[in-house]
This record gives C-alpha cells, structure tokens and sequence, in this order.
C-alpha cells in the first residue's frame, strides 16, 4: 500500500509540466493542497481498513497525488515570488516543514489515532494542512501574458515557451554543472533511511530508536534546515551545498569511530539528521536560484528533485552494501567516503561556473 501510494511522488516529473501551462500557479497550490486535506481525511475514515485495502490504496494514492502537485506549485511560488536574496531562507524553511512535518506531525497523527481515533488523527492531519495552506492567499504571483487569437494558439505558444526555457537551461554551463551537482552524493542524507536497521547493532533500544526517527530527529533535523537556509543567503550557494556535506561527513565518521553503543547511536543519528536539514535547505536554496526565470520554472525543480531523488537511492542502496560486506560500522563509514567523493565533484563543478563568469 505505501508503495503504491508514494508512487506520484516519483512520478510527478510526467505531469507537473501541467502546472507550467496554466492557469495561475496559486490557483494549483491551493486547490490540490485542499484536495489534499479532503482525501487524507477520508483515507482515515475508512472503516475496518483490513477489508477495504482497495479503497484505502486509491484514497492515499489520490491524496499524494494531490500532494506532490501542491508541492511542486509550491516550489514555482517560492522561486517566483521569492527575492534572489532570500530564497536560501526560503528553501531552509521549507525543508524545515518537509523534514520536521514527517517526524512531528506524524507522531502526533499516530498519538491522536492510538488515544482517540483514527477520524480524530485524519481530521488533524488535515487541518494542519488546511491552516498552513492558507497563506498562500497573500501571494502576488507575477504573471506572464500571452498575446494569442485563441487558447488553443495560446496553449501552443505556452508549450512552445516551456520548452524552450527547458533546453535553454539545460544546455547551459550553469544548468549542466548543476544537474551534475544535485546528482551527486553530497546532501543525500542516505543513512537516514537506515539508522532503524542499524539500531540492533548499538542495541539502541525501541524507544530511542522512536526517538530519534519520530519527533526527536523532527525537530533537530527542522532546526540544521533552518540555520542552513540562512548560511545559503550569506555565501555561494553551491559553496554552502558543499559545506553542509563536508558538516554530514564529519558527523559520519565521527559516528564510524565511536564504540557501537546506545549512546553514540542517539547522538549520531541526531547530529547526523541535523547536518541532513543543512544540506537540504543549502539544496532548496541552490535549486531555487536556477530556475527562478522562464515559463517552465515548475518542471525544471521538479527536474532537478527528481534527480536529486535518484541520487538518495543509489547512496542509500550503496551504503547497504557496503553494510552487507563491512557491517555497520563500515556502512557509516563509507557513507562519509561517499560524501567527500561528492564534494571533490562539486568544487569541480564550482571552478567551472565560475571559470564561465570570469
């Protein structure tokens, strides 16, 4: 059910563009982001779940469906709306409510269904994004007129210009040494997705593990994408990418050195998580800046996501190998191997941007 469900959130790419051909960018946001609530709270009032997997797998598919397209609006709004010089806050605090929202808002979701119901749960889950939508109201969204004779020429024309700001992005020196950075291993985050299975290894026990995969990492890692979207507004942004993977790769071998106890597992995982939000808001702020002109500003991010998605999967498939063959211990080590392999790509990549502007 979760596989199928989280499936538009890999998808997306196929059908954001959408967003990019009108109407208003807002209009989506708002819409999908309440489309969003509805299902989340129908999915909850499911009765007996058990016997109605069916219903159940189309009403979460649908309600991530409407999230990642919400999520991509959002995006064009925060690089459209944004000034140059405030999209690394921007990006920090948007990946703030990405990374902290799991951790929190799910563990309050499962609190109000174990102590109340799982109604109650849907219903708050859906007022949460309800209330954090409406904001969005407030936006002035720039618009890009059209002169056409009819919407068919007009939607021509709108095709046309996608495509063209698409390619002319990615032909460039700019958007080619970024695709490569947002590529590789720097601000993945891998171990994240494997600190649970590591936890018997540190005989970490089941509360800890609660702890730092719920609310605790929520808010720590809510925290680093903070004080990284700040850090993106005040260096190069490609720099700032680059010292958030150098900050995740201490903190990799750091925990790869210490005794394999319950301890070093809660501050590792923690510090690791906080390092993590850097790296994420110093990303949002860097992507942010590349794709804030055009008509196709939607598809770019959704773009380079997409491909920064790839590159958490082949990290985290890597160091799960390398668990297979070293144990943990060497899995965290090289995850940090991996992580300064990307930053030597990334300075490269730096010296040949800036190699252009000179």
């Amino acid at each position: 059910i979760s596989a199928i469900a989280f499936a538009p959130h890999a998808y997306k790419i196929f059908w954001v563009p959408l967003i990019d051909l009108g109407p208003h960018r807002k209009l989506w946001y708002l819409l999908c982001s309440l489309a969003t609530a509805a299902l989340l709270a129908s999915a909850a009032m499911v009765h007996d779940p058990g016997k109605h997997v069916a219903l159940l797998t189309v009403l979460l598919t649908a309600s991530q469906a409407a999230a990642a397209t919400s999520s991509a609006a959002l995006d064009a709004l925060m690089a459209t709306c944004c000034r140059d010089e405030d999209k690394g806050r921007a990006g920090g605090w948007y990946m703030a409510g990405n990374v902290g929202g799991t951790g929190i808002l799910g563990a309050a979701a499962i609190w109000l269904g174990e102590h109340y119901s799982a109604t109650a749960a849907g219903a708050f889950t859906a007022g949460v994004v309800i209330l954090s939508t409406l904001p969005a109201l407030t936006l002035v969204e720039p618009r890009d007129r059209l002169q056409a004779g009819s919407v068919v020429a007009a939607i021509r024309v709108r095709l046309r210009n996608i495509g063209r700001d698409l390619w002319s992005t990615i032909r460039t020196r700019e958007g080619i040494t970024g695709l490569i950075i947002v590529a590789s291993p720097v601000g993945c985050g891998a171990l994240t997705n494997l600190f649970s299975g590591m936890a018997p290894a540190y005989n970490a026990p089941s509360q800890t593990v609660e702890l730092v995969s719920g609310v605790g990492g929520g808010v720590i890692g809510a925290l680093g994408s903070i004080l990284g979207g700040y850090l993106a507004d005040r260096i190069n942004r490609r720099v700032a990418y680059a010292v958030s993977g150098g900050i995740t790769a201490v903190c990799a071998f750091a925990m790869a050195l210490a005794p394999m106890t319950a301890t070093t597992y809660t501050w590792g995982s923690l510090s690791y998580a906080f390092a993590n939000g850097i790296s994420y808001a110093a990303f949002a702020g860097l992507v942010l800046e590349m794709v804030s002109h055009g008509a196709a500003v939607t598809t770019k991010y959704t773009l380079f996501t997409a491909i920064s998605n790839q590159a958490i999967l082949y990290c985290t498939w890597l160091d799960g190998r390398a668990s297979n063959r070293f144990g943990v211990r060497g899995s965290v080590a090289f995850d940090g191997i991996l992580t300064v392999a990307g930053i030597g790509l990334l300075g490269l990549m730096l010296l040949l941007s800036r190699k252009k502007q000179a």
